[in-house]
């Protein structure tokens, strides 16, 4: 196959192989994490280190063009029986910064929360699928300490996936694998690999002589190599306290091994090519003069290196570069993991007293298409009618990766239902017991201000509407008062009410109240009472305020 392409179209293409591979194995090897600031992509040129071979651009340039959306691109080393999967997400800068293209500049708090949370769920979805069909897993960081948050995604994966396991056995119930593999829904259970970038702050020199101030004893191990060993225990100890990984393998979304490495740390670009060189030059020249066996390329070297850090100095200066072992290449650390899935052999990786065996299976490339196409249409592109019910299935149980993934609205549904007593509070204090609506808009503009001093992130607004409305049945249950004025511009000192009159049913002003309530019926009071006289004087007798123009000028002198 020449250059990557979509997974998507990669899965839909009739690709040929030839008569001479065609029943032989496929190793899967898929590649994620994040990415630097840097001009090149960290993780596209690892799949050129590791094929040998110039196949993503050292620019980034994607076939995806300006979309923010997470995507997996892939390429065939068909010589080697090595399908490599790339997923680029908002975890690349490339990405992250076509996202912040596409918002745009009057969006809300919430509505860019819902974005980002968006893409952080369709990338959770991507994560899943290539953690359901993929062998060895490489996970990429753009510096020199592990990203503690993986810890909280891998257990968001763990619980979506499985939700989702019932849905994807119906998935591939009728594809041609073993029982072993549509039961547990994957090849194998995959071995998680860590790659390292080492920045410049962290350049050591080459002898490793740093051992304590005396330079003339240097360590056995190199810098470089001891700063992988910290963090494969630093990786391996946190995943066990968190029980992302547990003494059975088959039952965890990852594995590690055991006894092998599964660390390793790019070394930093030196800035100063002609010292390169030169190092490189001395270093073949101290090799050629001490080798007395001959030395192993490939991926059997890494084999004869930890070999030789158990035998005695004497027995291994064909490996050491002035008594320090000589760190293998990237290609060399993946290969020993890649060879035990070409070999069959698989993973063993369970540990404690009663280890259980897990399942293994190295699928030929039309077996694997066959099961990654119906995960594709399940996972991530629900574009085919047979399997659209299941995929809409899927989505509905995404939103068990709130719970872990989505902190923020966690902490800001908190702060706001704390705050909201306080807004009641401060709505209730100092109030009569029946209210016009200016009274009660004053009393709401100072919940909210109340309100406004202790809510905090997405969930302000929508507990702000709560706040109008609970305002608001409060004040019509009971509390609200009738809005009409006479005629000499006094209040009616009546709660709502209706007016017996069948042609005058609702008079007061403001918002109309539920039915339901049952408003009292009865005539406006002001409380206002004066004295007034006949048409020619002769009589005089108290009055009520009036409230219109009949009862003014008609009904008093009835």
């Amino acid at each position: 196959m020449a250059p990557h392409v979509n997974l998507g179209a990669l899965l839909q293409a009739e690709f040929q192989e030839d008569v001479a591979h065609r029943e032989d194995g496929l190793c899967v090897v898929g590649i994620f994490g994040k990415s630097s600031t840097q001009t090149g992509p960290l993780k596209g040129s690892l799949i050129n280190t590791l094929a040998d071979k110039h196949i993503f651009s050292l620019f980034g340039e994607s076939e995806e063009g300006d979309s923010a959306d997470s995507h997996i691109e892939a390429f065939y080393d068909q010589e080697n029986r090595v399908l490599y999967l790339l997923l680029s997400s908002i975890c690349d800068s490339r990405q992250l910064l076509r996202a912040c293209r596409s918002l745009s500049a009057g969006i809300s708090h919430s509505d860019a929360h819902d974005f980002w949370k968006g893409l952080d769920r369709q990338h959770c979805l991507h994560l899943l699928y290539m953690f359901s069909v993929c062998h060895v897993l490489l996970l990429v960081h753009p510096s020199q300490t592990f990203d503690v948050t993986h810890d909280r995604l891998f257990r968001a994966l763990d619980a979506l996936r499985q939700k989702v396991l019932p849905l994807i056995r119906a998935a591939i119930k009728d594809c041609a694998v073993s029982k072993e593999w549509k039961l547990n829904c994957r090849p194998c259970p995959p071995r998680l690999l860590f790659v390292f970038q080492m920045t410049a702050t962290l350049k050591v020199s080459g002898n490793g002589s740093d051992s304590g101030g005396n330079p003339d004893k240097p360590k056995k191990h190199s810098p470089r190599r001891r700063l992988q060993h910290a963090l494969e225990d630093q990786i391996y100890r946190i995943f066990r306290k968190s029980r992302v990984l547990t003494n059975q393998s088959s039952n965890c979304l990852f594995t590690v091994p055991a006894n092998q490495a599964f660390v390793y740390v790019i070394p930093a670009a030196d800035k100063d090519p002609v010292g390169t060189l030169l190092g490189q030059l001395r270093s073949n020249c101290i090799l050629s003069e001490q080798d007395t066996t001959p030395v192993l390329s490939g991926p059997r070297r890494y084999q004869q290196m930890r070999r030789s850090a158990r035998q005695p100095s004497g027995e291994s200066t064909s490996m050491l570069m002035g008594s320090q072992l000589v760190d293998c290449s990237l290609k060399e650390f993946l290969w020993q993991h890649v060879e035990l899935v070409l070999t069959k052999k698989g993973f063993d990786d369970s540990v404690g007293r009663n280890p259980q065996p897990s399942h293994f299976e190295l699928p030929t490339y039309t077996k694997w298409v066959q099961v990654a196409s119906r995960l594709y249409q399940v996972l991530i592109t629900n574009t085919d009618e047979e399997l659209a019910e299941l995929a809409t299935k899927v989505q509905s149980q995404v939103k068990v990766l709130d719970g872990f993934l989505d902190a923020d609205t966690k902490f800001s549904e908190n702060r706001c239902q704390k705050a909201l007593p306080l807004a009641h509070s401060a709505y209730q204090s100092n109030l009569p017991h029946n209210y016009t609506t200016t009274v009660h808009k004053n009393q709401l503009a100072q919940a909210l201000r109340v309100y406004s001093q202790h809510a905090r992130g997405v969930a302000f607004q929508r507990y702000a509407l709560q706040l109008h409305e609970d305002c608001y049945k409060f004040w019509s249950n009971g509390h609200q008062l009738c809005e009409e004025r006479s005629l000499t511009d006094q209040h009616c000192v009546h709660k709502f009410h209706l007016l017996p009159q069948p042609d005058h049913s609702v008079i007061a002003a403001g918002e109309k109240p539920d039915m339901d309530h049952n408003p009292p019926i009865m005539n406006h009071n002001s409380r206002g009472r004066s004295t007034s006289s006949c048409n020619c004087g002769r009589k005089q007798a108290p009055r009520e305020d009036p409230f219109d123009i009949q009862a003014a000028n008609y009904d008093f002198y009835q």
